[in-house]
């Protein structure tokens, strides 16, 4: 842990602030979950509806499992499948439900844009920055 490192110190922060950011969208979802749930099984018949239905209990838990770990920064593996799956979910859900019910594309192209940068500051999250060997700085 080197507290003088910026690549150390932009990781850190960017990982602690999605970290809790995931973790509060997941409290949110499951302190408004009828209106969550209304909206992702809107327009879903059928057996899609109920897997839709259960993935509306399950993706708050992974955003709130995924974040926290992500924010504290302890059992990387465990944060990045839960934190990737919940993420990662998102748009794929979206075209499966533009898919499935004939909204609209461009309308489902809002939503899935800003998951898209979700996905990328995800990725940040977890990728350390190569710095340079302060012995190596200090020769020149």
């Amino acid at each position: 842990m080197n507290l003088k490192s910026a690549p150390y110190i932009s990781n850190a922060v960017l990982r602690i602030a999605l970290g809790v950011t995931m973790v509060m969208i997941g409290i949110s979802a499951y302190r408004d979950l009828a209106p969550f749930l209304a909206n992702v099984t809107d327009g879903l018949l059928g057996w899609s509806s109920r897997i839709a239905y259960l993935w509306g209990f399950i993706l708050p838990a992974l955003l709130i499992f995924g974040g926290g770990l992500l924010a504290i920064g302890r059992y990387q593996f465990l944060a990045a499948w839960a934190g990737g799956l919940a993420i990662g979910s998102v748009p794929i859900g979206i075209v499966l439900k533009t898919i499935m019910t004939g909204l609209p594309l461009p309308d489902a192209m809002a939503a899935i844009y800003p998951s898209i940068v979700w996905l990328i500051a995800f990725v940040l999250a977890f990728t350390t920055l190569p710095e340079e060997p302060p012995a190596a700085a200090e020769e020149e």
